[in-house]
């Protein structure tokens, strides 16, 4: 286990551990405090991408798993406040999820340059959407072009890893077949 390795898991615990103060600071504290503890999970979020060994399974699951609970809770969040649309918020919750599943599973598989730039694009994105959830309490609409921009993204990429998927599924039963 390395120095970045321990920093990595560090990072993550961070992230998590800011989402219920998400929920602290609605409930008991003025509404532009929410922005610096969304702000602080994006941090975490952007050092968590510059210490992540794509080459390490584990940090691609503890990253997906990071991912699914930080954009599924505040999507949440935003939903029972009324900030975002009902059908787009449980859109990109589902991609989000589907997305992020499909990382470890398609792990250490060669992809072609086209997928590896819209998951740079989806990470991006995400930073992005954290970015406008700073100040969603203020301005809605870009976290609308945020969370669109993030449910095209993983939209494609999802279509194009799942048909990859099945496309490898089914060379491996016409290899089997042939033997």
């Amino acid at each position: 286990m390395s120095k970045n390795d321990n920093f990595f898991k560090v990072l993550f615990a961070i992230e998590l551990a800011l989402l219920p103060m998400v929920f602290f600071a609605n409930m008991f504290m003025p509404k532009w405090t929410i922005g610096l503890f969304i702000a602080g999970i994006l941090l975490s979020k952007v050092w968590l991408e510059l210490f992540k060994d794509k080459n390490n399974r584990i940090h691609t699951i503890i990253d997906s798993l990071g991912s699914v609970a930080v954009f599924s809770t505040l999507i949440i969040f935003y939903l029972t406040t009324d900030y975002i649309a009902l059908p787009l918020g449980i859109s990109v919750i589902i991609l989000v999820v589907l997305m992020n599943l499909l990382l470890p599973i398609l792990f250490n598989n060669l992809m072609p340059e086209f997928v590896d730039a819209v998951d740079f694009c989806y990470m991006l994105f995400e930073c992005f959407t954290l970015a406008a959830f700073t100040f969603t309490a203020y301005y809605t609409l870009i976290t609308n072009i945020g969370l669109f921009a993030l449910l095209l993204t993983s939209a494609v990429s999802v279509i194009y890893k799942f048909y990859y998927l099945f496309r490898r599924i089914g060379t491996n039963s016409k290899n089997k077949r042939k033997k």
